[in-house]
């Protein structure tokens, strides 16, 4: 009898099968249709096969196609995927390989179809007959995923519950299951992110968000913000990269809001005691302000979702906003918080001549404009800009020092017509408290200090007012006798376009002012000062101090020599132009593994 028989004679009998049970005489009808409904229990997230294998499986580890190998120098891992979960695969996607008592976690880098039958698929009969059909079967190919091991987790011996991880050491058995990575604190582990700190967004791969099983399902990604693997990472500095409407102030204020909460404190050098941060932002575009101000956008849904990841929301309402006075123009802006205004007295040129020094002088000139601010600070009485003017545009002066050879008398010319400037005598000594004598009420702890400098249209006078600052804080967190407002305070500084500011030295000036901020950044861990740098040209920033920088948060960029500067892994590095808003990649190597993350879709406090 043929097999087809057989199977047409056992279908008519399972038509009509009774069954006698002698306990009770009843007859049980057994029709092809269950008469009662599967009980599936509803605490059970994942459906299981009849060999206990989650159905979530993507496929298995296979050796059909290359051998199964893992070296100290690196590994081959091939898995084929089913056709079922083919479209939830991805370049980059996270996996797991269980080895019973352990797992390896490993990142797809590959992906591949091959033919099932050999078959010559590159002809005009098939093209065809496949354009006119435009169907696929996939089980007519086998698609693979390479795998590149991270780590192996594992609970160390008498640790019951605490994960950790290792390098990769244990070679995968063929057909061994490959599982999507559904577990919050498997992902964390296997990629070293910590369980907590600073909120810096949710992990992603191409863009599509981290899914578990936990609630909320996304992975977050915190900034390590303690002390138990030295100091906290914002003192190793961060910059945060991206082209022009990548959004990155968007994602500043979150980042830099997420700094600003009671429970945040940090020690300074020779202390125990903890204080809140300061936190100044140099404000090209008057957008920081809104930090004082809560974001009406944000719903009870996403009120629930941040207090769950503990991230930080609602106003700063200890923001004030510094504004320089400047002669003949007035700061109209936007902020609402309180306002002070300030002036720069010409004093704080004597120990940072670069404030009067405009880019392009000569070394001679440079040197004559030092000894030109010596000799005029030696002499008693109120020291000013337009003192020092009628000091050196003086013909007597000018012999004094062209006659006796220590300046020459082009350079002496030359520093004349350069430094006498109508945009200097807008700024110095204009009828306000000087700023020297408001840094008690700049730099206190737990306070957002903003200066905006958008409504000043001189751009020489916005770069002295910020290259102020930034001595300020510089000189007196280096100097052993500096101010104890600045000294004994944990500062945050916030520098946007910080490629202005430090960008590769262009003479001895800018050398020194460099060498200040280099020194200032290799200090930071011991002098509490983290710097926050934003910029659209990393490339243009000076070495000495891009090398300072741990963590790197890259948006868009499209210049191909930003992107060089960056110097990430070429798998991250590809998908840097591709990065929409929202998405980037992390490069932290002192917080966790290299990843993509995507921030905030809201905006944790106003942002117009």
């Amino acid at each position: 009898m043929r097999d087809k028989d057989i199977l047409s004679f056992a279908g008519d009998m399972d038509d009509d099968l009774e069954i006698e049970i002698p306990a009770t005489d009843k007859k049980l009808s057994v029709k092809r249709e269950d008469d009662f409904e599967e009980l599936v229990p509803e605490t059970d997230s994942k459906a299981y096969t009849q060999n206990g294998v989650s159905d979530e499986a993507f496929g298995i580890i296979t050796t059909g196609i290359d051998p199964l190998e893992i070296t100290e120098a690196g590994a081959r891992i091939t898995g084929y995927i089913t056709t079922s979960h083919r479209q939830k695969v991805r370049l980059g996607t996270y996996v797991m390989v269980p080895y019973g008592d352990e797992d390896l976690f490993a990142r797809i880098w590959k992906l591949q179809y091959l033919q099932e039958y050999a078959v010559d698929d590159a002809t005009e009969i098939h093209s065809r007959r496949m354009l006119q059909s435009n169907t696929t079967d996939e089980v007519d190919y086998k698609f693979l995923a390479y795998l590149d091991p991270i780590c192996i987790l594992y609970e160390p011996r008498g640790r019951k519950g605490i994960l950790d991880r290792r390098m990769s050491d244990r070679i995968p058995r063929p057909n061994t299951p490959i599982f999507p990575v559904t577990d919050k604190k498997k992902i964390q582990t296997g990629l070293n992110i910590p369980e907590e700190g600073i909120f810096m967004g949710h992990l992603s791969v191409g863009g599509e968000l981290v899914k578990t099983h936990a609630f909320p399902s996304t992975v977050p990604y915190y900034l390590r913000n303690d002390y138990s693997m030295g100091d906290p990472l914002i003192f190793r500095h961060m910059l945060v990269c991206g082209s022009t409407g990548t959004g990155k102030t968007f994602l500043t204020k979150n980042l830099l809001r997420q700094f600003m909460s009671e429970n945040n404190r940090y020690k300074l050098r020779g202390s125990e005691e903890r204080r809140n941060p300061c936190l100044v932002i140099m404000d090209p575009q008057d957008e920081y302000s809104q930090l004082f101000e809560d974001n009406p956008e944000i719903t009870d849904d996403d009120e629930l979702t941040f207090e769950a990841e503990d991230v930080n929301f609602g106003a700063c309402k200890n923001t004030k906003t510094f504004v320089a006075k400047i002669n003949g123009e007035a700061y109209t802006g936007r902020s609402r918080a309180e306002q002070i205004e300030f002036t720069i007295p010409f004093e704080m040129v004597q120990n940072n001549s670069w404030l009067i020094a405009p880019v392009g002088m000569t070394e001679l000139q440079y040197v004559g404009v030092d000894l030109l601010l010596e000799d005029y600070f030696k002499k008693t009485g109120q020291h000013t800009y337009s003192g020092f003017m009628d000091f050196i545009d003086n013909d007597i002066t000018r012999d004094l020092y062209v006659e006796s050879g220590k300046i020459h008398e082009s350079s002496y010319d030359g520093i004349v017509r350069r430094v006498k400037n109508r945009a200097l005598a807008r700024v110095f000594d204009q009828p306000a408290r000087p700023i020297s004598e408001l840094l008690g009420q700049i730099f206190k702890p737990g306070q957002v200090s903003v200066f905006p400098t958008e409504y000043i249209t001189n751009s020489r006078i916005r770069d002295i007012i910020t290259l102020t600052l930034m001595s300020t804080i510089v000189d007196n967190k280096l100097n052993t006798s500096g101010e104890a407002a600045v000294k004994e305070t944990p500062i945050i500084l916030g520098l946007d376009e910080a490629h202005r500011y430090l960008a590769k030295a262009g003479g001895e000036h800018s050398r020194r002012l460099i060498s200040k901020f280099a020194d200032a950044a290799r200090q930071g861990r011991k002098e509490g000062l983290g710097l926050f740098l934003i910029t659209q040209d990393p490339q243009d920033i000076d070495d000495t101090i891009f090398k300072q920088i741990n963590t790197r948060i890259i948006l868009n960029l499209s210049n191909d020599a930003a992107i060089s500067t960056m110097k990430v892994k070429k798998e991250f590095e590809k998908r840097i132009p591709y990065l929409k808003k929202g998405q980037m990649i992390v490069q932290s190597p002192d917080n966790s593994d290299m990843v993509e993350i995507m921030g905030l879709s809201r905006c944790v406090v106003k942002h117009v």
